[in-house]
């Protein structure tokens, strides 16, 4: 997957999270390690305290699970917020 796929299904999916109620922010995506920009950490904001995070409404499983039927890669278990393409 190049670097500009990735970055149209990261937005395709934070569009659909948004359309669902989640409430999604990206972060990490230039950290090192991912300079290729082909992965990025995805936080959920609460929906009652725009300061504080919060799990996802539909659970980190269920967006995993949409990211892979899009084309990403698996979840990584200790690291539930990181999508990688």
């Amino acid at each position: 997957m190049t670097r500009v796929e990735f970055t149209e299904m990261i937005c395709r999916l934070i569009l659909k999270m948004r359309s669902e109620g989640e409430d999604p922010i990206l972060d990490y995506v230039k950290q090192s390690g991912r300079q290729r920009g082909r992965a990025g950490d995805i936080y959920f904001l609460d929906l009652y305290d725009k300061g504080k995070l919060a799990a996802p409404i539909k659970g980190h499983a269920y967006w995993h699970k949409v990211w892979e039927e899009m084309g990403g890669k698996p979840t990584i278990m200790w690291d539930k917020g990181h999508f990688e393409g």
